[in-house]
């Protein structure tokens, strides 16, 4: 809100009312004369007025000698033309220049307080506010008043730097004072408009109420209401300035101490913004477990140092890596850990627990407790979850013991399952003829009533897993062998692996590229043979849950590659020929003219690189 401008001039005999609104036309009135057109005009009617009075004066004098006349001419002329031009050009201009001067002073010292601000306490910055006004007004004390909300009791807040050090000895700035019981520096309030007191000596006692011991002599002052909302907020008060206070000392305290209000809100928002984040940070940074805050948008707000005890990375290097955690789970536990994670930004999603491990920067493994919960604003809009992370590996030790004595008391049921396993891989030898049979075989004891689940029902499923698994590479082995056409390959091989993912927890990303050239129907054999025992080392061994297939086709050869995510190994530890997987996927690409390429490395997955001449 715009203050109220108007206000009261007393001392030296006077007490009068000065209406802002008058002040500012005369204002526009000396800015309208300041433009070359007037100032052009203003000047010569002013030198035709002259000549013209001059000539009559003139006339009468014809009979002296013609130098006499022309100096008479002239001292006419210059008597009327000065004034003219001072009262009707020059001192509007010269007023025009003050007052510009006056708000390009408003204006610099806006910008500095509003930089000041930045680095300063609220304390500093007011008495910085009050040195600023002091230095434009001319004045040797000021004072910062706050007004509470009941409109009938001050605060003092901050006396100017030349107050205290020079004229004050009260350095209580936590002063309260009734408005009733406050001198005359508090009529502003009273009388809600800006107030001046030019001879303050003058006042009577019972108005101006005494002054606390130590306080600085006045001789005179200006004080102006911060209005807010109807409301009185703050007054600011000058005083003792070694010439009277005038208009202009209104408009410019009035202006800036209307700016400086809004400077001192935002610093008290940002300073009780910053006091509450403290107190945030102080009860969650010395939490125990490890709590995370996730947005909609996926984004770490907040994560706890307890991170670091936990898994060895700082919160830090979480922020930085979104995936980090996930790329921590334990390989087992993955699967399980990324079907929850499919809720995390699932804002109808309730409250969640699972537990999972985690490998540490120092390779050791945890158990975690991982509770997460959706997190809603005061206008219920989502804000994403809240995560917890207990560390409850001692409590899995405990749990593993106890398994492994009841893995005793169950020694004969393990020696079954242990015979069913060895059966199961009997069958996967078998001819493609007997895996339907065996296929309805397991359907059939699967859902018979009068066998124990409990005692077959882990076997049945191992069995029926490995019959599925013969079904689906005899049915992959049949798609290529009655292929005739080499453009047919894409379709086989991503069928397969289609098949491979409804079965593993793994995703296949199949791609090709270019042109399909042809292809004999055993180069297709064999490169299906070797597809098929890359993703079946890499479902058994690699523990990835992320494989790429692409198949790129050159002008002169096929290149066909296989990448995972997987624990990977080191090649230089492998020896092919007791590498039954790789040394029979070798011997094909042999076999076809080819070369193979095994790069991989301990938990950086592995990629082969096949490159198969056409013919």
């Amino acid at each position: 809100m715009k203050p109220n401008h108007n206000f009261q001039v007393a001392g030296e005999g006077t007490n009068s009312i000065y209406d802002a609104s008058q002040y500012n036309d005369d204002l526009r009135g000396i800015q309208g004369k300041y433009s070359p057109g007037v100032m052009l005009l203003i000047t010569i009617v002013g030198i035709a007025i002259a000549e013209i009075i001059a000539m009559f004066f003139v006339y009468f004098l014809r009979h002296l000698p013609y130098y006499q006349q022309v100096l008479f001419d002239a001292a006419i002329m210059t008597t009327i033309i000065f004034p003219w031009l001072y009262f009707l050009s020059a001192r509007p201009l010269l007023l025009h220049i003050q007052q510009r001067y006056r708000v390009e002073q408003i204006i610099k010292a806006r910008l500095r307080i509003a930089q000041y601000a930045n680095m300063h306490n609220l304390n500093e910055l007011l008495q910085f506010i009050l040195d600023e006004i002091e230095a434009l007004t001319g004045s040797l004390i000021g004072f910062f008043h706050f007004l509470e909300d009941d409109q009938t009791t001050l605060r003092l807040q901050a006396w100017s730097t030349n107050t205290v050090k020079n004229m004050c000895s009260v350095t209580n700035t936590d002063t309260h004072y009734a408005v009733d019981r406050a001198g005359v520096w508090a009529d502003c309030i009273r009388q809600r408009k800006p107030v001046i007191h030019n001879d303050y000596a003058s006042l009577s006692a019972s108005h101006r109420k005494g002054m606390p011991e130590g306080h600085a002599p006045v001789s005179r002052e200006l004080a102006v209401p911060i209005m807010r909302n109807e409301k009185i907020v703050a007054i600011i008060g000058v005083g003792n300035k070694p010439d009277v206070f005038r208009a202009d000392d209104v408009e410019l305290v009035s202006t800036l101490a209307d700016f400086a209000w809004d400077i001192v809100k935002q610093k008290q928002a940002g300073d009780a913004l910053r006091q509450s984040e403290e107190k945030f940070r102080t009860l969650v940074d010395w939490t125990y477990d490890w709590e995370n805050w996730i947005d909609p948008q996926k984004r770490i707000v907040y994560i706890s140092p307890s991170c670091e005890r936990i898994t060895g990375y700082s919160p830090e290097e979480f922020i930085n890596d979104p995936d980090l955690l996930t790329k921590i789970v334990h390989p087992d536990d993955r699967d399980s850990y990324n079907e929850h994670h499919r809720i995390v930004h699932d804002e109808a999603a309730g409250i969640d627990k699972v537990e999972y491990r985690i490998i540490g920067r120092n390779g050791e493994e945890h158990w975690l407790e991982h509770v997460c919960r959706p997190l809603f604003g005061a206008d219920n809009h989502y804000l994403g979850r809240r995560i917890s992370n207990r560390d409850i590996t001692e409590r899995k030790q405990v749990e593993k013991e106890i398994e492994e004595r009841n893995q005793k008391e169950k020694l004969l049921t393990q020696t079954i399952h242990t015979m069913q396993l060895d059966i199961a891989r009997d069958l996967h030898d078998t001819v493609g003829q007997n895996i339907s049979f065996l296929r309805l075989k397991l359907d059939y004891l699967a859902g018979n009533k009068s066998v124990k689940k409990s005692d077959m029902q882990v076997e049945i499923q191992t069995m029926k897993k490995a019959a599925n698994e013969s079904y689906d590479l005899m049915r992959g082995t049949l798609a290529v062998l009655q292929s005739g056409n080499s453009a047919d390959l894409f379709r086989v091989f991503s069928r397969y692996a289609e098949q491979i993912q409804e079965r593993a927890a793994v995703k296949v990303d199949f791609s090709t590229q270019g042109e399909a050239q042809p292809l004999s129907a055993k180069r297709m054999r064999q490169l299906f043979f070797v597809f098929r025992e890359a993703l079946n080392n890499i479902e058994k061994h690699a523990r990835a849950t992320y494989v790429s297939v692409k198949i790129k086709w050159h002008h002169e050869y096929l290149l066909f590659t296989v990448l995972d995510d997987g624990n990977g190994f080191d090649p230089s530890q492998i020896e092919y020929t007791s590498h039954y997987g790789l040394k029979f996927m070798r011997e094909r690409v042999e076999m076809l003219n080819g070369s193979m390429d095994v790069q991989s490395a301990i938990d950086a997955g592995t990629t082969i690189m096949i490159r198969i001449p056409y013919e």
